[in-house]
């Protein structure tokens, strides 16, 4: 086989040609996406994206880094008196919790243990 056979042999495995410019937020996710499939590999991925390995790999550091579980802080809460009737709202990220009427601490407890 002669370089010229050779060369365009080499050429045909590129997928995607490598650009430069700015990748839209959706593009990155879905790069990122198929990066992390099982048995992915970046190399491969970045080949087929048209990206450059080390971009790609910092791109999957930054979604790790904004999916990390940031501790949540919570308030001491005391009650003077034992209320007859009431109702205790929480906003969560997935949604909202409403508890009403008498609430007890073992209830409390049970409400937010499911919101896990």
């Amino acid at each position: 086989m002669s370089k010229v056979e050779q060369s365009e042999d080499a050429s045909s495995e590129a997928v995607t040609p490598r650009r430069r410019g700015k990748w839209t937020a959706q593009q990155r996710q879905r790069i990122v996406a198929d990066s992390r499939v099982k048995g992915a590999s970046v190399d491969e991925v970045a080949r087929r994206h048209g990206v450059r390995p080390n971009l790609l790999s910092a791109w999957r550091r930054q979604w790790k880094s904004s999916r990390a579980v940031k501790p949540m802080k919570f308030a001491a809460v005391k009650l003077s008196a034992v209320p007859t009737d009431g109702s205790i709202e929480i906003d969560l990220h997935a949604g909202c919790v409403r508890v009403r009427g008498i609430v007890d601490g073992v209830m409390l407890r049970e409400v937010l243990a499911s919101t896990r």
